[in-house]
């Protein structure tokens, strides 16, 4: 009895050590596939902006917390192509350096980056050496309850963009929250988008702005405004929601 026992617990290790070959191949696989989709992504990205007529300034640092090359395509084909006129960014970095580009490029386009860190926004400009402006505001965070959940967010969204609409929004900040991430794009949903918009949220493989994208179609859906939306993927994860009208955006 003892021997039977023994040979079924050394065919149970056997098989959960198969189980953990099988679950570590496929993260390692889903790793190279990450990094083969950034690196095309990168490739189309630097073909695209090659010949842009306002992106004279053409260094980008992606990875780590910044944006990656994936969003920075996405980011170019929306102001290339769509010609926003008020652009709303919520966290100071690479994707600063187009949005910002652009705005001073065109004289009828306002742009405005929204950061908490002071001292970040010092060393970035000062890391800057650039012929263009960039109109940035240090907004402070707070924690607030959303559905009885701790989250992140900036402090006195109704006082600073009270009557304004935006054409894009970019959302990469504040930190991440575990639930109901970056849940300022919610207030904004209901009060501040023009009849014609797009919406781009980074770090979509996290749970929490999953779960603020989620929460963003049900304000959409009860306020009847119809939308396209898209999943694009590079070494992490971005959400692009628009306007109908947009919709070729989420085929990109």
């Amino acid at each position: 009895m003892l021997r039977k026992t023994k040979k079924i617990i050394l065919k149970q290790l056997g098989i959960n050590q198969l189980i953990e070959n099988q679950i570590y191949i496929k993260k390692s696989l889903d790793s190279l596939s990450q990094k083969e989709d950034e690196l095309l992504k990168a490739f189309i990205f630097n073909n695209t902006i090659a010949d842009s007529i306002w992106l004279k300034h053409k260094s980008f640092s992606p990875g780590g917390w910044a944006v990656d090359y994936s969003f920075l395509y996405t980011l170019y084909r929306v102001l290339n192509d769509v010609s926003p006129k008020s652009i709303l960014e919520f966290g100071l970095g690479q994707s600063s350096k187009l949005i910002h580009q652009y705005a001073h490029f065109y004289d009828d386009v306002n742009a405005l980056t929204c950061e908490h860190d002071p001292e970040w926004i010092s060393f970035f400009k000062n890391s800057i050496n650039e012929d263009y402006d960039f109109v940035i505001w240090n907004v402070e965070l707070e924690e607030i309850l959303y559905k009885g959940e701790k989250t992140l967010t900036y402090k006195g969204l109704n006082s600073i963009f009270n009557g304004k609409k935006y054409d894009l929004i970019v959302v990469d900040a504040p930190f991440g929250s575990p639930r109901y991430s970056r849940s300022q794009i919610l207030y904004l949903a209901k009060n501040n988008l023009s009849d014609s918009f797009c919406i781009i949220i980074d770090d979509f493989e996290r749970v929490g702005e999953q779960e603020t994208a989620k929460e963003l179609t049900c304000i959409l859906d009860e306020k009847n405004i119809r939308y396209s939306s898209a999943l694009y993927r590079g070494s992490k994860q971005h959400f692009l929601i628009c306007s109908e009208t947009l919709k070729f955006l989420t085929s990109m």
